[in-house]
């Protein structure tokens, strides 16, 4: 029998677990490697998140135009007088003034009111309507051209813009941006896009009678 008080302590080696400067060390290491990946891990969830912006915005430029094409949704009041020689003249059409910052006053789905000739339209996704404050609604600025034969009271067709902003960028005194001028903000990325810039932009034709060969001619530059 083993008499305990006789049993020797078992030898500790000396390069047994860490020391204080190992631990150091390696949480030294630890913290760089991680300042090297999070703006990695930061960039890419700011990319998922404007990705997922651009795509409800394209989504609702598309439900803007399906609702003005089936009546839906009024004609945008927002006018440009626009001759329809074979396209000659959409560049002015593209070139068409941004809104101007403003607190916005709108209901959901609806125009909003604001002091400007433009034609804004709320999209709302976080109910009560839209607020410049907000960062998930989307607010559409439109407009239409008009010529001789143009215009949707003559019983005609035309041109339709669609510009889609964030809500929040009609926040603050600085101006809104059209496509041209947000292109150089945009070449960094969708996550490092401009906030006063469109998300999306579109042009189509809304017919608004009787489909006519000879006008669809005219829009080509001339039928042989």
């Amino acid at each position: 029998m083993i008499n305990p008080q006789k049993q020797q302590p078992l030898s500790q080696s000396s390069d047994a677990g860490f020391t204080i400067m190992e631990s150091l060390m390696a949480m030294l290491i630890i913290t760089i490697l991680m300042l090297g990946i999070s703006p990695m891990i930061v960039l890419g969830v700011a990319n998922r998140v404007q990705s997922r912006r651009v795509e409800l915005a394209v989504q609702a430029a598309r439900g803007y135009i399906d609702g003005v094409r089936s009546g839906a949704i009024d004609h945008p009041e927002h006018k440009l007088e626009m001759e329809l020689d074979g396209g000659n003249n959409r560049n002015q059409f593209a070139q068409t003034d941004a809104p101007r910052p403003s607190n916005l006053t709108c209901d959901n789905n609806s125009y909003c009111e604001n002091e400007d000739d433009n034609s804004i339209y709320c999209i709302d996704f976080d109910e009560g309507g839209c607020s410049s404050n907000s960062s998930r609604d989307l607010i559409i600025q439109a407009f239409r051209s008009i010529t001789s034969s143009g215009d949707p009271t003559n019983n005609r067709s035309y041109f339709l813009g669609v510009r889609v902003y964030r809500a929040d960028a009609f926040e603050g005194r600085e101006n809104l941006k059209i496509g041209h001028e947000g292109a150089k903000s945009k070449a960094r990325g969708p996550g490092l896009s401009d906030r006063k810039a469109p998300l999306v932009e579109m042009t189509t034709e809304i017919s608004t009678g009787t489909p006519d060969f000879g006008l669809f001619c005219q829009r080509l530059g001339g039928c042989n």
